[in-house]
């Protein structure tokens, strides 16, 4: 039973790898998508996300292939920012899109992030409707007890204003505890969604640091 166990746990701790493959596999950020024309910009964000070395302490700098949520939420606001964390946007107005996830050395933490660039001015509506998303998101469930997160009211601090927001879930994954903090923030043409999870609780203040890295090393992409 302790190796079933340890089993398990080790999926979660490879949330973005394929649990019983025999091995993790490590990739570099990958563009999700190529809109005709707009190669350049596919190039530009796999370099942004392949270079993170400011990174808080304890994260891994090498950029792990896109998230994989551990399981997908019957809410459709919970989707929508599960998706767009694995790499998965809004696709009206996409230029192009690309996802990568940072491995941390606590149990089971790791950071997805999934960028996107818009055309005009559709990152800011796709912005509001993800600040909208996570509002809603008060239950991720997969349909069985053993996967549920709630809404924690406490907000999450240094998170906020008319270009980002934040929300923390609580719960169980796999029938283990396990914390979530999910990010929408906007720089620009450029849309963030972040989740900084593990079975070790988040820290917040690391949260707010991913974040503000992660806005400032993606506002070279409107350069």
């Amino acid at each position: 039973m302790r190796i079933v166990h340890a089993a398990v746990a080790g999926c979660l701790v490879l949330a973005t790898g394929a649990c019983g493959t025999g091995g993790v596999t490590y990739a570099a950020a990958r563009a999700a998508v190529r809109a005709p024309g707009k190669g350049g910009d596919a190039v530009r964000q796999r370099t942004v996300l392949g270079r993170m070395d400011g990174l808080p302490e304890g994260f891994f700098s090498h950029a792990r292939a896109p998230w994989r949520p551990p399981f997908r939420p019957r809410a459709r606001a919970c989707r929508l920012l599960f998706d767009a964390a694995a790499g998965r946007p809004p696709r009206e107005g996409l230029s192009g899109s690309t996802a990568a996830t940072y491995q941390a050395a606590h149990a089971g933490e790791l950071a997805g992030v999934g960028v996107a660039v818009y055309d005009g001015g559709e990152a800011a509506g796709h912005l509001a409707a993800l600040r909208d998303a996570l509002s809603h998101c008060a239950t991720a469930d997969g349909g069985t007890p053993y996967d549920r997160l709630t809404a924690a009211r406490t907000p999450l601090p240094g998170i906020g204003g008319a270009d980002a927001a934040a929300r923390a879930l609580t719960g169980r994954v796999g029938g283990y505890p396990y914390r979530m903090h999910l990010v929408v923030a906007r720089s620009g043409h450029t849309l963030i969604a972040l989740v900084h999870a593990g079975l070790t609780p988040p820290d917040p203040a690391r949260t707010a640091e991913l974040t503000r890295l992660l806005v400032r090393e993606v506002g070279t992409l409107d350069a």
